[in-house]
Order: structure tokens, then sequence, then C-alpha cells
């Protein structure tokens, strides 16, 4: 019997190989949820390189909840119009479409990241 993360492993590896590939203009972004802290990065799957990332560990806030998922949004958005990038292609690790992955993505749109 396969635990909770292992199958959301094996949906996250059927996922990225449907995906396009990230490049430099634009990146893959890749979201984690652990129990503490939500992280995300952009990765350029060419060069194999991390193009920007943001996390709650670097919010002055404490907790793992929508409203700190929306602040690191922010965040991740503001980096990435740093590194000029303005397209992505989601990648949402096998998580279902809900709750904080959905915050993210929603706030993403809204600080004007297309995908």
């Amino acid at each position: 019997m396969l635990s909770r993360n292992e199958k959301r492993k094996a949906k996250h590896l059927k996922i990225t190989n449907k995906l396009a590939k990230g490049t430099q203009e634009r990146p893959r972004v890749v979201v984690f949820k652990s129990l503490h802290h939500f992280y995300a990065q952009a990765v350029n799957d060419l060069s194999h390189t991390t193009l920007a990332s943001f996390s709650t560990k670097q919010l002055s806030t404490k907790g793992n909840n929508i409203e700190a998922v929306k602040e690191v949004a922010k965040g991740f958005a503001a980096k990435l119009k740093d590194a000029k990038v303005s397209t992505i292609v989601f990648d949402r690790s096998g998580y279902i479409y809900h709750g904080k992955l959905a915050a993210f993505a929603d706030t993403l749109r809204e600080e004007g990241i297309k995908f």
C-alpha cells in the first residue's frame, strides 16, 4: 500500500512528463507544500537551473495558511518580474488544485503572470 505522499510523487511524475519543459523565457513553476511551509521555484529544465524561488520561510509572519501563501505568490511574482519572466508553465506537483494551491495560482495571475 502506497502512502499519500508516494501516490502524490507518482502523480507528479505523470504530470511533469506531460507538461512542456521549462525554458529561460517560460520556466516551469514547481510548488511544494510541507506541514509548516509552502515553497515555489521557477525551473529552467533545459539548463537544469532555478531562476527564482520564494517560500514562507522568507516571510516575517509565521504560518502556513492561505494568507501566507498569497504573500509568497506576491513575493515570487516580484522575483519573476526581476528575472524578466511574464509567462510560466504551472506544475502543481501532484497536489489537488484547491485551497492553498488555487490561492497561489490566482494571486500569481493577479500579479500579471500568465499561464
